[in-house]
């Protein structure tokens, strides 16, 4: 008997709801799939910072305890490598831009080495007053020289484009007075909405003030102004530039031909990253500097 066209409508539609059903069958294994392999990526990130945290934890001697390292503040496997760079090279002078978490660490490993002198400039008096209330909390506000001032504009070159919505502003090249011989210099200020490429001043305000082995270390260089930024110093400056992939990106600028290739971290905690890593691969006390690392 002849099928009638209600019963090949339904034959049609019955198909029809067959291939769209193990197209969805697909799709949904696929969804699984990649919800999964994002799901591990954050949670390998998330574990590599817990690692960092606790080994940083370790190396430092304070009583209380660090200020959470989430949001604006520097990742604990950046903090990490400044801790062990400063007690492997044990420079005299650093200069920090932006205090907070990192002025703690840097005081810290200073206190451990028994030499040096950390020059913190700061633009807010609010966390300012909270960083040295967490020195003196601390008994480290002998190791470190907190000096604050207000944003001002900023006369000199920069990147910031002239006819810019927001015009160059930095901290008062005052606050920089009787600086010398800086062996370190830690970039984690001003703010990024202060200006367009609001970092850059930092290199052009103390290019004489550095030692002949003096290393700059940028942080955030996740974000390209941060990178556009070192990009620029390592070609005015005659330094040699590599990028680590931690969790927010580090920027190291190193003078050519200096012996930049010390290890951070013990050796048998891991191999050198390389600017090739992606960031969900750079997991664990992966820490180790040596020379063999691509430079930018």
């Amino acid at each position: 008997m002849p099928e009638t066209d209600n019963e090949n409508t339904v034959k049609t539609l019955s198909n029809e709801l067959k291939a769209l059903e193990k197209t969805l069958v697909h799709a949904s294994k696929d969804n699984a799939g990649k919800f999964t392999r994002d799901l591990l990526v954050v949670q390998n990130r998330l574990y590599a910072q817990l690692e960092s945290l606790s080994w940083l934890q370790r190396r430092m001697i304070i009583k209380g305890q660090l200020p959470p390292l989430r949001g604006w503040a520097t990742s604990p496997d950046v903090l990490l490598r400044l801790h062990s760079h400063i007690m492997a090279t044990r420079p005299r002078v650093i200069v920090e831009f932006g205090s907070g978490a990192s002025t703690l660490v840097i005081a810290d490993a200073l206190r451990q080495n028994g030499t040096g002198q950390l020059i913190s400039l700061e633009h807010s008096d609010y966390y300012g007053a909270q960083t040295f209330g967490t020195l003196q909390a601390e008994r480290l506000e002998g190791w470190v020289d907190l000096r604050i001032g207000e944003l001002e504009a900023w006369e000199g070159e920069h990147l910031n484009p002239e006819d810019a919505e927001k015009p160059s502003r930095w901290y008062p090249t005052s606050l920089l007075d009787g600086v010398e011989n800086v062996d370190l210099l830690w970039v984690d200020g001003p703010p990024g909405a202060t200006c367009l490429f609001s970092r850059y001043p930092a290199l052009p305000a103390l290019a004489d003030k550095l030692s002949q082995r003096a290393e700059v270390w940028m942080d955030d260089t996740i974000r390209q102004e941060e990178k556009d930024i070192c990009e620029r110093w390592a070609n005015d400056y005659g330094f040699e530039l590599t990028y680590y992939p931690l969790e927010k990106g580090l920027g190291r600028l190193t003078r050519s031909g200096a012996n930049s290739s010390h290890t951070l971290m013990p050796s048998c905690y891991g191999t050198a990253l390389t600017k090739t890593d992606a960031p969900e691969r750079a997991l664990g006390l992966d820490f180790s500097l040596n020379s063999s690392e691509n430079k930018g």
